[in-house]
C-alpha cells in the first residue's frame, strides 16, 4: 500500500498539474500553481477518491503545504478508523 505522503503527492499533481517529482513535502501549495478555493475542492474531491477520507473544505483552508495535507488525511483515517 502507498503511504499517505505518496498518494497525497500523486493527487495533488494530477490536480495541479505538476509531475509528482517535483513536489517536495513543504513545497506551499501555492507555490505549485493556483491554489484557490476551487483548486482546494478539487483536491479534497480527488483524496476522498484516491483515498476513501472525507476533507472537510473547512480544513483544507488551513493546508499550507504538502506536509499539512499529509498530517491532515493521517489524522482523518485514524479518527475515521
Amino acid at each position: 500500500m502507498m503511504a499517505t505522503l505518496e498518494q497525497v503527492k500523486k493527487v495533488v499533481g494530477e490536480v495541479m498539474r505538476v509531475p509528482e517529482g517535483a513536489i517536495d513535502v513543504t513545497a506551499r501549495l501555492e507555490d505549485l500553481g493556483e491554489s484557490d478555493s476551487l483548486t482546494l475542492a478539487e483536491i479534497a474531491t480527488a483524496l476522498e477518491m484516491e483515498l476513501g477520507v472525507r476533507v472537510p473544505s473547512e480544513a483544507m483552508v488551513d493546508a499550507r503545504s504538502v506536509a499539512d495535507l499529509v498530517t491532515l488525511v493521517d489524522r482523518l483515517k485514524a479518527s475515521a478508523g
